[in-house]
């Protein structure tokens, strides 16, 4: 029968016989019905039936609507039994939508609590509810007036109370993606959207990585705004970084891996879920999005690293980026999300120095900085495997961090991810270098893409060499940029000379171009040159030959003969491409004889650099140079002469200097000469082939000999001073320099060359001495010139100018010697055994105290230099020049530093000093050149690990007090060593370096500890005579905060007040300080100056604190509510930290307020500070202002109400008392100048200056107490907060016109020399008073005609006195023309002295 029934139904809808159709539905029972439905329902053509008898059901017929609702039922009922594919379900639900709004609310009701039912049930098989609940809730809305289960309630009511209901429900893991794609049919509003997303939020962590992707699509999909698409991005962080990334993590930092671990996904799973919803965000954000709304809503993570710079959310924010999505139309500068990524990464730097430096900072952070190298390294490994979803943005990122300005640390961020990104993709590397190169050249003020290039080099050659044309471009360029850029992008170019012979001779190619150019031009290609001859060796010097047939491989030898080249050309000879190539470049460097002195120097100092690197290269430079080093010296050669003894011998200075136009022409510097052909000599006798070097060694012996006998003429130091003598003095002072270094080079334990060195250096001083006395001479010419050409201005301009150079040239001499030669000279003076000299011949040099001087001092200068050296002599990445410093500072420390009081009492003074000086220039060249090998640098010459001794601050704290006890032991007589001015300079010295000695010691070690303490008790201990060691006070508050917490500054500004005095000894807190000897007048002004920084940067700090603070409370509103609770509890904690140091810091100010602090920079820094700090207050009470309800806040404002306690009244009582001070000491100081010197215009450039501050601090004092009024009222605490403020009354003033009347008739006098007598003032007085009778309306009360700031009075009674604010308005016109009181009365007013009131 129910087939029958079915087939009957079907025939008549297809031939469209309704009435029919509808009849036999009249006829037949909802049993038989029924029955027929459920038979039907698991067969594919079901939905004909269901059609058909949805159709036959006529709604206005009572009895038919109740079969239709049965069957409804039934098909409802049997979707929870029957199996079904998901087409059909969804096709049967969708045909049953069209009819929806015939049913009565009853039925809707039932279809309603149906479809909940099933969702509570959880079977993922039965999911038709999703497509069903949200069609019956619009029918339902639309509805004016429901009764449900004996409810009236309107549409929207029951709408609203389900939408509560379902998320309020527990939703099963099963069903949660047809959850989500039921609720964005739903159509939800901004607030319930948000309450769902939090749900998914917390309810995702418990699904697989199988089932994340589709369910994220979906949320995905029902994010409207960019501050909705956090909540599920925050989410997905938390399931990642838990499943997958803290284990790997963990990994990474550990030396095993656990494989025992069984976890409960595998890394492929986790990893192609990843990729495939970053896919879904990126698809489904792509034109709903853009970078500006993601922006705006990423500013409320700012300040929070440690959200952002995980794997994940780099890689969420990467793919919605444009340059991800399209980088070949796309333009990088015009990204938003990559500049706010390195603005997060810069903060996540800038915290890392934070913990470093300050306790409190490490404290308040909670947390670890985020190691950005090992996201980097992650995200690297993720696209190796070919998971390339955001490989474009990841490196476009890198160069946003490369192309930050003056960001040393996120520029080394994007070199070091660059360099082991191209590692791995390889296939980028040429994309990636011709874009790199294209800003190298475009931005030249920038180093850090020249650097960029350098590493990629030296990382990955073989890739970098491929890019041919990129760096042919380059090349090219050197021919027109400046010389030392070019210099410095050349430095890329070094490594691929090894590999690339096509580089080497298109850089030649373009060098050979270089060498007819401008002068700066022609310095860069004997650099280049040079460069190219330190990598030489006879495997890559084969040149790309023209002719195939050619026998010579070179194109041509510049200046060599025929038989040179054909016996270094000859096929026999095994380094004969080496010899060939090196001979056509020095034959291109031949030209640099004939131009001016610094091409000359260039050569010589990159050919001596070269040779020491390429030790092959020294037989050929050596014949290069050996005829220009003839030329100098007029002598026959050897072969002419029997015996050098009566041999002629002089120096041809005039190849060296020529005088035109009275202007002296430096042609060569022969020390240099002589030097570069000593260090040259030395290597050639390691293996001494290939070149006759005896007529050279005989020439220098020669000039040495004759030296040393004073036999060789010598400049006359006497008058006149004349432009041409002290260049020859200068001349010959370098040559003595380059032979004395040519002396300690050829030095062995078995010759007596060393003994040349004394002599030498006593013609030196004699020199140097005479070129002093030719400076004094030189003042008494500049005084005599201008006495005698007073009424000529040229004349004297050009002969001060003269003068001046003159005085330059005889005072500062230039020293040639290299940092090779100061450390042999240094190990010469200082050490007891050297190994190329013998012990009877340095005994001699070591006790002539004027060498051991001079070498420290030109030690020290020399060390100094090098970190003002130009970056493209890449000294910050020399091993050789760091291995230099480290053995200088290793000498200087083990045999001054060791023994620095032995030095300073048994041998002399001033070289202790010069011990110290240059120890300490070591230390900061160190620092600044080489910080990230510091610590190496420290091992290198301190040995206290392997010696098992004292650590070298203990040694230098030793030496300090040592230093202090000698000092204060001979306090009362000329002998202490702080008198001497060279003694005096010596624990500056040592505390410079002990403080930079400081800076490296981890805040973990036991040294940081150590040095607080010794530093605290160095200060409570001693007194300090030089103001110059006030340093140690900027050391000690370092190191107190690197170290400890709590209170400490205020008791420093205590003890201020009672070194400069205090404003009210009432207001003085009786609290001990710490007592601090080098605390005293001559060290205030450093201490005040060292503490105004401190409490400047730690406002800073917490105002950087404050914002993350609100970062913070953003994420604890979107958190899922699982998760808030733990979020709030940090919010509390970082708002307590925050009041605290707060509540610190105002007590320091309370107290500096206090102090009578001088006017000027001292005044005006502490002014700056109270405007910052009520700033700072007033961010803080904008924080609590925003979402701030009473309910919830009433336990976090204890530490809040406990800082306003601190903050309100006493501190701002304090500063309307600095504030009189301010004034009253600018009037005493005018009122003591008479009358007819003053100055009225000075007068009033001096107070503006010395107040102009003054309503900057009033305006924030003002501007804080308005917003702690506003969260007064928002809080509902009946102005509790508010009672907590001090209140100043109306600020304003009258014009007192007699003293406005004097002072312009005072002006008027002292401008045109007429003075107005006393009775004219009193007659115009006179006349105003009468005036003044004639107003009866004016008040004649002394106490309102006063007019200054007023200040608020705290009691209850006064206030009550106060007129009302209708009554102040109506007496202030008349107040504004009232006469202020006579002179007579003005002076009788008492003036505040400066510093400490006098004790009755």
């Amino acid at each position: 029968m129910s087939g029958t029934l079915d087939v009957r139904v079907c025939k008549l809808g297809e031939k469209n016989q309704m009435e029919e159709l509808r009849e036999l539905i009249r006829k037949t029972s909802i049993k038989e019905l029924t029955t027929t439905l459920k038979a039907k329902l698991s067969r594919s053509d079901c939905i004909n039936f269901w059609n058909y008898l949805l159709l036959a059901c006529d709604a206005n017929n009572v009895e038919t609507r109740e079969k239709r609702f049965a069957c409804v039922r039934c098909f409802l009922d049997g979707l929870r039994t029957v199996e079904m594919s998901y087409k059909l379900s969804v096709d049967l639900i969708t045909r049953l939508h069209q009819d929806l709004s015939t049913y009565s609310s009853d039925e809707l009701n039932w279809i309603l609590e149906h479809c909940l039912d099933d969702m509570r049930a959880g079977d993922a098989k039965c999911v038709a509810w999703k497509d069903l609940l949200p069609e019956t809730l619009l029918v339902l809305i639309a509805k004016p007036r429901l009764v449900i289960n004996g409810i009236a309630m309107a549409g929207n009511e029951l709408r609203d109370s389900t939408v509560r209901n379902l998320c309020t429900m527990r939703w099963p893991s099963t069903i949660l993606t047809p959850i989500a794609d039921m609720f964005i049919m739903l159509k939800l509003s901004y607030a319930e959207r948000v309450t769902v997303l939090n749900k998914f939020a917390g309810a995702l962590q418990e699904l697989s990585p199988m089932e994340l992707p589709a369910l994220c699509y979906q949320l995905f999909s029902m994010c409207n705004s960019a501050a909705q698409l956090i909540i599920p991005l925050l989410a997905l962080e938390k399931y990642f970084h838990r499943n997958y990334y803290k284990r790997l993590f963990l990994d990474m930092c550990s030396n095993s891996t656990d494989f025992d671990s069984i976890d409960a996904y595998s890394d492929k799973e986790l990893r192609e879920a990843e990729e495939t919803v970053l896919h879904h965000l990126n698809y489904c954000t792509m034109y709903l999005l853009s970078e500006q709304h993601v922006a705006i809503m990423l500013r409320n993570f700012l300040h929070m690293p440690d959200v952002i710079l995980t794997p994940f959310m780099l890689s969420a924010i990467i793919s919605m980026t444009a340059v991800n999505r399209d980088p070949e139309s796309a333009r990088s500068s015009s990204c938003i999300l990559l500049p706010f990524l390195r603005n997060v990464i810069k903060h996540n730097e800038d915290e890392r120095t934070l913990a470093d430096y300050s306790v409190w900072c490490r404290d308040t952070l909670q947390r670890q900085p985020v190691d950005l190298l090992q996201v980097f390294t992650v995200l690297i490994d993720q696209n190796k495997d070919g998971k390339d979803v955001i490989t474009p943005g990841l490196v476009n990122l890198a160069f946003t961090l490369l192309k930050t300005h003056n960001s040393p640390k996120l520029n080394t961020l994007a070199i070091t991810f660059l360099t082991n990104f191209i590692r791995r993709r390889f296939m980028f590397g040429q994309g990636i270098i011709k874009r790199v190169a294209e800003w190298m050249v475009v931005d030249q003020e920038q180093n850090q893409f020249s650097e960029c290039l350098t590493m990629l080099s030296v990382a990955d050659t073989y890739t970098v060499s491929e890019c041919l044309e990129t760096i042919t471009t380059v090349m090219e360029d050197f021919l027109w940029l400046p010389g030392e850029q070019s210099m410095r992008m050349m430095n890329f170019i070094l490594p691929l000379l090894k590999l690339s012979n096509r580089v080497r001779d298109a850089l030649i190619d373009v060098l050979r171009k270089a060498m007819t150019k401008d002068f700066r031009t022609r310095r860069m290609a004997i650099f280049g040159f040079c460069m190219i001859l330190k990598q030489l060796n006879n495997s890559n010097s084969v040149r790309q030959s023209q002719n195939a047939s050619s026998f010579c491989t070179q194109h041509n030898i510049s200046g060599y003969s025929m038989m040179t080249q054909s016996s270094l050309g000859n096929r026999s000879n095994p380094q004969r491409n080496f010899d060939m190539l090196t001979l056509e470049i020095i034959g291109i460097l031949r030209s640099c004889f004939d131009q001016q002195l610094d091409i000359r120097r260039t050569l010589y100092e990159n050919l001596q650099r070269a040779v020491e690197l390429n030790a092959k290269l020294v037989p050929h430079v050596l014949q290069f140079v050996d005829f220009h080093l003839r030329s100098f010296f007029d002598t026959p050669p050897a072969d002419e002469v029997g015996d050098d003894l009566d041999t002629r011998f002089s120096v041809n200075y005039e190849l060296l200097l020529g005088s035109k136009d009275e202007q002296v022409e430096l042609k060569d510097n022969l020390g240099c000469l002589v030097q570069f052909v000593s260090h040259c000599l030395t290597i050639f006798e390691r293996a001494p082939s290939g070149c006759d070097v005896r007529e050279m060694q005989r020439l220098l012996t020669l000039c040495t000999q004759r030296l040393v006998a004073n036999r060789l003429h010598l400049e006359d130091t006497s008058p006149p001073v004349t432009h041409l003598k002290c260049a020859r003095i200068q001349q010959e002072l370098n040559l003595i320099e380059g032979l004395i270094s040519h002396s300690l080079l050829c030095s062995k334990p078995n010759n007596d060359v060393i003994k040349q060195i004394l002599p030498l250096f006593k013609q030196h001083q004699k020199l140097l001495k005479g070129l002093q006395s030719l400076a004094d001479s030189s003042k008494k010419t500049q005084k005599h010139s201008k006495q005698s050409t007073t009424n000529d201005s040229t004349v004297v301009v050009n002969v001060s100018v003269t003068t001046a150079k003159l005085k330059q040239m005889c005072t500062q001499p230039e020293n040639i010697w290299d940092l090779t030669i100061l450390e042999k000279l240094l190990h010469l003076l200082h050490d007891d055994l050297v190994p190329f000299a013998s012990a009877e011949n340095t005994t001699q040099l070591r006790s002539f105290e004027p060498l051991v001087r001079y070498v420290l001092e030109i030690t020290a200068q020399k060390v100094h230099a090098i970190r003002e050296e130009p970056d493209y002599k890449q000294l910050s990445y020399s091993k050789r020049t760091l291995k230099l410093v480290t053995d200088i500072t290793k000498v200087i420390y083990e045999r001054c530093i060791l023994r620095l009081p032995d030095l300073w009492r048994d041998f002399d003074l001033e070289s202790a000093s010069l011990a110290a000086k240059c120890f300490m220039e070591c230390v900061r060249t160190a620092h600044e050149t080489y910080a990230k090998r510091f610590k190496e640098f420290v091992k290198g010459f301190d040995m206290a690990t392997i010696n098992r001794s004292k650590e070298g601050t203990y040694v230098l704290q030793g030496v300090l007090d040592q230093y202090m006890k000698e000092d204060a032991s001979n306090s009362d007589s000329a002998e202490a060593l702080s008198n001497d001015k060279q003694g005096a300079k010596l624990p500056v010295y040592l505390l410079e370096a002990l403080e930079i000695l400081y800076d490296h010691i981890g805040y973990g070690e036991r040294a940081a500890i150590d040095s607080y303490t010794w530093l605290l008790e160095f200060c409570q201990t001693w007194e300090l005579r030089n103001p110059a060691m006030g340093v140690l006070h900027r050391m000690l508050f370092a190191q107190r905060q690197k170290t400890h917490s709590g209170p400490f500054f205020d008791a420093i500004a205590r003890q201020l007040g009672q070194v400069l005095g205090t404003q009210n000894d009432e207001d003085v807190n009786q609290q001990s300080n710490f007592g601090l000897k080098t605390l005293d007048i001559n060290t205030t002004g450093s201490c005040l100056q060292y503490m105004y920084a401190v409490v400047q940067k730690q406002l800073e700090d917490v105002d950087y604190f404050i914002i993350k603070a609100n970062n913070l409370k953003y994420k604890c509103n979107i958190v899922p509510e699982s998760d808030r609770v733990y979020y709030r509890g940090n919010l509390e904690t970082l708002e307590g930290s925050i009041c605290t140091q707060l509540i610190l810091i105002t007590r320091t100010l309370l107290e500096l307020t206090n102090v009578c602090i001088p006017l000027g920079s001292h005044m005006d820094g502490l002014m700056k500070l109270l405007i910052q700090l009520y700033t700072c207050l007033k961010n803080l009470a904008r924080h609590y202002l925003v979402g701030y309800t009473a309910d919830a806040s009433n336990g976090k404002s204890i530490k809040f109400e406990q800082l306003l306690k601190n903050v309100g009244k006493p501190l701002s009582a304090n500063i309307y008392q600095l504030i009189s001070y301010v004034e009253y000491n600018i009037l005493d100081d005018q009122s003591k100048e008479p009358a007819t010197k003053r100055k009225p215009q000075a007068e009033r450039a001096k107070v503006l200056r010395e107040t102009r501050l003054i309503p900057k601090v009033i305006l924030a004092i003002e501007n804080f107490n308005k917003h702690i009024i506003l969260l007064s009222k928002k809080a509902k605490t009946n102005d509790r907060l508010a009672n907590y403020l001090h209140f100043g009354a109306v600020r304003d003033f009258n014009i007192k016109s007699g003293d406005l009347k004097a002072v312009i008739e005072r002006t008027y006098s002292h401008s045109s020399q007429i003075e107005v007598s006393d009775s004219n003032i009193e007659a115009v007085e006179d006349e105003e008073e009468g005036e003044q009778q004639q107003e009866p309306q004016k008040p004649d009360s002394d106490d309102e005609q006063a007019s200054s700031i007023a200040e608020p009075n705290d009691d209850d009674e006064e206030e009550e006195r106060q007129p009302s604010k209708k009554q102040q308005e109506t007496t202030r016109k008349p107040q504004r023309r009232r006469r202020a009181p006579s002179n007579e009365a003005e002076e009788s007013q008492p003036k505040r002295r400066r510093g400490r009131p006098s004790k009755k």
